[in-house]
């Protein structure tokens, strides 16, 4: 089991989006990889998709998936609660991480339906 760096929430497989953080650009000066559930991909994508339409800069902060103090975007989620089943919550991430989601949304559904054809 793995769990999802945004919402938390425990699944079985992860979609693995490669992000840059600058605290740890000597070590990993490629990126780290990190794990999201569909859910908050898909709702990065659509934050993404959003801050690409809009004129808006978004607000100054730190990002809250690589931890770089950046223009950040908010994107909408859905986190596991023991005592309502979900609760919606707004994380702000900065447009590199949006990217990097958008890039691995790709590959995810690439490498997906490729094994859809493979099984059939």
């Amino acid at each position: 089991m793995a769990d999802c760096d945004l919402c938390g929430v425990a699944i079985p497989t992860v979609v693995p989006v490669q992000v840059y953080k600058p605290k740890f650009a000597l070590s990993y000066p490629h990126g780290m990889w990190q794990g999201l559930c569909e859910g908050c991909l898909k709702a990065a994508m659509k934050a993404r998709e959003e801050q690409v339409r809009s004129s808006s800069c978004g607000v100054a902060g730190k990002c809250d998936l690589c931890g770089g103090i950046e223009r950040l975007h908010p994107v909408t989620i859905s986190r596991p609660s023991f005592s309502k089943g979900a609760d919606e919550d707004t994380v702000h991430l900065c447009k590199r991480c949006l990217d990097s989601i958008k890039e691995a949304s790709k590959q995810w559904e690439s490498e997906r339906s490729e094994s859809e054809h493979e099984h059939h």
